[in-house]
């Protein structure tokens, strides 16, 4: 209110000096434009000029207003930013509802606003792949590249994801090969790829900074060690004889953090190689103290799996345990398999027989069938067969 009374008190004062100049006779100003002629006097026309450029002024920065930020311009861009932001949110509606196709047509339409922009193409590209059409994505991908280059890493960790799902497994690992920085999920895609390829080595190559760096949890984290250490120890190594085998075998064993040593998984693999690598004694001596701390289906399939040139200890061992697990259906399978390699196969089908009235299967079945074409019994041999073949055959 102050500055208000301030303003009209200024005011009249320089209208009151306007008029008392313009009474003074200071000379005067003729203006001449063809046959019309204007006189005034010379402090009237400084007036006029000092007001006629002042409001000059004023049309100017009321048009640069209006025609800049502040008006028509800025109007404008308000209106296209929201109608972005409708579309935006219209094709993350339409991404939500699985509808790929609306989703990747909305959302790749340019945005005003860089971050939104940036997401938006995000999940066009997501969209896209999720429509299966990997080339398109591939492209949007590129275009976020282009205006989000410290993004790079980020773009192309999702492409390999995509490559990963669409099974094109070697561009997928070029990709993420490619990385200037390996990120947490980078660190596990990676590790898929050299799952998909039986790439064991380089797997275990890449375990220490998985560790470090991928956040996987515990569990995760101990199986794709198993799934490693069981591919390192399933790797074939057929040109060198058995005692660099063996070696080999150990060696790897020996990498095996001990809390995973207890898995069956990785005790069955273990068995297996050392098997492969002739150390049957071994085999059988680290298959009978796993049994003996867990009982579990999957070591003891691999105990009838072993075959021994002389398999006497091995079937002595497999029926004491028979006496204290005399309706286990994996244990009386592996007997039998254990007696039909020894040559014993009335005792075979006996254990075989046994198996199948506890638990049917149709590996029990294709067990005893063999059995007894050993024995010369073709007919029952084929009936077997037959039946095993309905056994496998899932019930609705």
């Amino acid at each position: 209110m102050r500055k208000m009374l301030l303003i009209i008190l200024a005011a009249l004062l320089l209208g009151a000096a306007s008029i008392w100049l313009v009474e003074q006779d200071q000379g005067y100003v003729l203006l001449s434009l063809g046959h019309t002629t204007v006189e005034m006097s010379f402090w009237l026309a400084a007036i006029i000029f000092v007001i006629s450029s002042l409001l000059f002024i004023w049309v100017l920065l009321l048009l640069r207003w209006v025609l800049g930020a502040g008006g028509v311009k800025q109007w404008w861009h308000s209106r296209r930013a929201n109608k972005q932001s409708n579309n935006i949110a219209k094709g993350l509606q339409a991404f939500l509802l699985n509808d790929w196709q609306m989703a990747h047509k909305v959302l790749h339409k340019p945005s005003l606003n860089q971050p939104l922009s940036g997401v938006s193409l995000l999940f066009s590209a997501k969209a896209a792949a999720n429509h299966g059409q990997l080339d398109e994505a591939r492209l949007i991908l590129t275009q976020f590249r282009d205006q989000h280059p410290n993004q790079a890493d980020y773009a192309n960790t999702l492409l390999a994801e995509w490559l990963i799902i669409s099974a094109e497994i070697d561009e997928a690992k070029s990709t993420l090969l490619a990385l200037n920085n390996q990120s947490s999920r980078s660190l596990q895609l990676l590790s898929k790829v050299y799952s998909y390829q039986s790439d064991w080595s380089a797997l275990y190559a890449l375990l220490p900074q998985i560790k470090r760096q991928s956040g996987m949890d515990k569990d995760r984290l101990a199986t794709l060690q198993i799934d490693c250490y069981c591919g390192l120890l399933s790797m074939p190594e057929k040109d060198l004889p058995a005692s660099a085998r063996a070696n080999k075998v150990q060696a790897v064993w020996s990498e095996i953090p001990r809390n995973l040593r207890q898995d069956s998984a990785l005790i069955c693999g273990y068995v297996r190689a050392l098997s492969a690598a002739d150390e049957w004694e071994k085999a059988l001596l680290t298959l009978s103290k796993a049994l003996k701390n867990q009982w579990q289906q999957e070591l003891v399939e691999a105990y009838g799996e072993l075959k021994f040139k002389d398999a006497t200890k091995q079937l002595a061992q497999g029926e004491n345990w028979l006496a204290m697990h005399p309706k286990d259906a994996d244990l009386l399978l592996a007997l039998g398999r254990i007696c039909r390699h020894m040559g014993f196969l009335g005792k075979a089908k006996d254990y075989l027989k046994s198996t199948i009235a506890i638990r049917s299967s149709a590996t029990a079945y294709a067990e005893l069938a063999e059995v007894l074409a050993l024995l010369g019994d073709s007919a029952n041999s084929s009936e077997i067969y037959r039946q095993g073949l309905l056994a496998s055959v899932p019930t609705k």
